[in-house]
């Protein structure tokens, strides 16, 4: 591997330790938290947003207002008190007051998310019908049903309005299925090549029911 190759180093949770010193596995779990520094939440003011990391404790967890799992990336507040955490993204319902205000007049720069993800879908073209969650979609967290909303089938994270997505072709508007992958390349959402890199779906994941092959 070249040295100056930027996943140079970078390790993975099937590192074998085996074939590997200790002094050596140790090195490169240092390099790997450098590339995924820890947040010192401790050490951060209530009032300063912290970025959520892959080792934040709270990443994958369920915020307790808007009901939508923390993914990396994610912007939020930390509440070290009641060990508490909410998004500080505006298009969620939990944004507080005055970032949601200011994000009111960014709708070019929605414009431009919009175009981006519209163009590299048409570059590269999923292999089977592809869905925008709309605003209200059932799939998305309602905090006040109780009900736990569904996850992505790859990464475990809850769906957010606008995400692009593949259903379940056996009975994709019954919630009796309805099962979804992310396929969002633009916000870095590739569940669905990585969980079928065929293309294709022949068993339903959740009823086990066989399904025709929705390859196009």
């Amino acid at each position: 591997m070249r040295l100056d190759d930027p996943n140079a180093g970078r390790t993975t949770g099937d590192t074998d330790r085996a074939t590997t010193s200790a002094e050596e596995f140790e090195m490169l779990l240092g390099i790997e938290a450098g590339y995924d520094p820890r947040p010192a939440e401790e050490d951060t003011d209530p009032d300063t947003p912290v970025v959520t990391g892959l080792s934040s404790w709270w990443n994958h967890r369920l915020c307790t207002v808007c009901g939508h799992s923390f993914r990396r990336g994610d912007r939020v507040r930390v509440d070290r008190a009641s060990r508490t955490v909410t998004h500080l993204d505006p298009a969620l319902h939990c944004a507080v007051p005055r970032e949601r205000d200011s994000a009111a007049g960014s709708g070019d720069g929605d414009a431009e998310t919009t175009a981006f993800s519209e163009g590299l879908l048409a570059a590269w073209p999923p292999p089977v019908p592809l869905l925008r969650i709309p605003p209200g979609d059932w799939r998305l967290p309602n905090p006040q049903t109780g009900l736990r909303a569904p996850v992505c089938l790859y990464c475990g994270h809850t769906f957010r309005a606008g995400e692009y997505v593949i259903v379940c072709p056996c009975r994709p508007d019954e919630r009796a299925c309805g099962a979804a992958v992310h396929r969002d390349p633009a916000a870095g959402l590739s569940c669905w090549e990585r969980w079928r890199p065929d293309g294709t779906v022949t068993v339903c994941p959740v009823t086990l029911a066989r399904v025709r092959d929705r390859r196009t």
